[in-house]
């Protein structure tokens, strides 16, 4: 498999964990630790999104697959990085968080189906 695809695959792995990390706030406040808890998390996630995004809009800038593009790219690296911090937050606004989380999968998924 390619790195593209491996590292699409993390994305999609730490999009899970986000949305399993809101459900159980949302359904339990727990409280955490900035820099034990949360930093680290988002901090792994935006490690991710940046080597992502380097993979990912050349190959995006050459193939020209259809219905991806950079801005749609550059959207999903923002909207997990938010969601990552927005999950440690039981109380944000469930249909907000969903669309984002699905918007993310959805591109994610594309990326993955027309990826070399």
């Amino acid at each position: 498999m390619s790195e593209m695809k491996d590292i699409t695959i993390e994305m999609l792995h730490h999009n899970e964990a986000i949305w399993e990390l809101y459900l159980a706030n949302r359904a339990e406040q727990q409280t955490f630790d900035f820099y034990e808890d949360m930093k680290p998390f988002v901090d792994g996630v935006k490690e991710t999104c940046d080597a992502w995004l380097a993979l990912v809009i050349p190959w995006v800038n050459t193939a020209r697959p259809t219905y991806l593009g950079q801005a749609q790219l550059q959207q999903v690296a923002d909207n997990i990085q938010m969601i990552a911090v927005s999950a440690f937050n039981g109380k944000s606004f469930y249909k907000h968080f969903n669309d984002h989380y699905q918007s993310v999968e959805y591109t994610l998924k594309r990326v993955l189906e027309k990826a070399p």
